[in-house]
């Protein structure tokens, strides 16, 4: 696979994944198990070296909505 192929597969994925989310907030009302989901990551780490300081986290809401997106996303990347 070539490099210019893997930056546009992380891309959609990251695309499709916010626009599931946002699709699944917005008919949440209608479709509740949309909204269903985990929050993974870690909290803030701070090193402070005196001089300066730098803080590290990561977290990731991932809900069923976004699940679905990766899956159309990863169809819609192999059928082009």
């Amino acid at each position: 696979m070539r490099r210019g192929n893997s930056v546009y597969f992380v891309l959609l994925l990251l695309t499709s994944v916010i626009i599931g989310t946002i699709l699944g907030k917005a008919f949440s009302k209608y479709f509740p198990v949309l909204n269903y989901g985990e929050s993974i990551g870690f909290g803030p780490a701070t090193l402070d070296l005196s001089i300066f300081s730098i803080t590290f986290g990561f977290n990731a809401n991932l809900t069923v909505a976004g699940i679905i997106g990766i899956i159309i996303a990863i169809i819609a990347y192999k059928k082009l």
